[in-house]
């Protein structure tokens, strides 16, 4: 078991992609400065998404560009969230060396999230991630609606996630989505004495959303079991625009508080800058 906490932090992209107000370029960059400043190197800073549809996201590639020429001993922790070709080439034109993709074990939240069903997500990741590693980039992969899907319900990982496995081995992180947060310590427990994750337990980053405040249990019982790798959102900002009901990630605070109590190092220091008051 790690000794140290590792947090990737989402609030410069899940936290702000669904916020109510768009923050400038300069904003964003000032909030992922602070954030830095905190302790926080590893921060996924935006999406180059079609900024028609997210239009919180747009300049994406400007806070990234800003970001490096302000810490440029920070350029590997800096990622961005790619969702397609188009995307990719653009993290590559700007010298990004770290890039997200994603995808859904829900049909339903696929289609609304990406135009995409799971079999034709899956054929188009491929090439993208061969294409990232052939810049020697760290890839991630997201995978939503694990647990729980606003449109189909309660789903089964220990079935669900056997597609995405020949990915696996193929990327550097995999982020598993509570993204309703309706999972419970009991499926995650279901999940994780199943045995489907243990070749890549190394890989495993959970990402956990706090909208029944199921989110910290959740987080201490993976560390109970060895995990020490989470997604969190500064302040608990966040949601999602493609699941209704979706709240904010859990807070990187509350992990950090819930590190100290078990032990774990963390080398964050409290309180974290925010771009607004949640």
């Amino acid at each position: 078991m790690k000794s140290k906490l590792e947090i990737c932090e989402v609030g410069p992209r899940d936290g702000l992609q669904s916020a109510a107000q768009i923050l400038s370029v300069a904003e964003r960059v000032t909030f992922v400065s602070g954030l830095v400043a905190c302790g926080l190197t590893k921060v996924e800073v935006g999406s180059l998404v079609n900024p028609k549809l997210v239009p919180t996201m747009a300049g994406s590639d400007e806070v990234f560009a800003a970001l490096i020429e302000r810490h440029p001993e920070h350029r590997d922790g800096f990622s961005l969230l790619v969702p397609n070709e188009k995307g990719l080439m653009r993290a590559i034109e700007i010298g990004c060396s770290s890039v997200a993709f994603f995808t859904a074990t829900s049909e339903t939240f696929n289609k609304k999230n990406i135009n995409r069903s799971v079999a034709e997500s899956l054929a188009e990741l491929n090439p993208l991630i061969a294409q990232a590693h052939e810049q020697r980039m760290r890839t991630r992969l997201y995978i939503s609606t694990v647990f729980d899907c606003a449109y189909e319900g309660t789903k089964h990982p220990e079935k669900d996630l056997q597609q995405f496995l020949p990915l696996f081995d193929r990327v550097d992180e995999i982020s598993l989505g509570d993204t309703t947060g309706k999972a419970t310590t009991m499926q995650v427990a279901a999940l994780v004495e199943h045995g489907i994750l243990q070749p890549w337990r190394e890989k495993i980053w959970w990402h956990f959303h706090d909208t029944y405040r199921l989110a910290a249990a959740n987080v201490r019982y993976a560390i109970g079991q060895g995990f020490t790798c989470f997604d969190a959102s500064a302040g608990g900002i966040g949601g999602c625009p493609f699941s209704p009901g979706a709240k904010g990630n859990i807070a990187t605070e509350k992990v950090i508080e819930i590190a100290e109590e078990l032990g774990l190092a963390h080398g964050v220091q409290l309180p974290l800058a925010l771009p607004y008051t949640p």
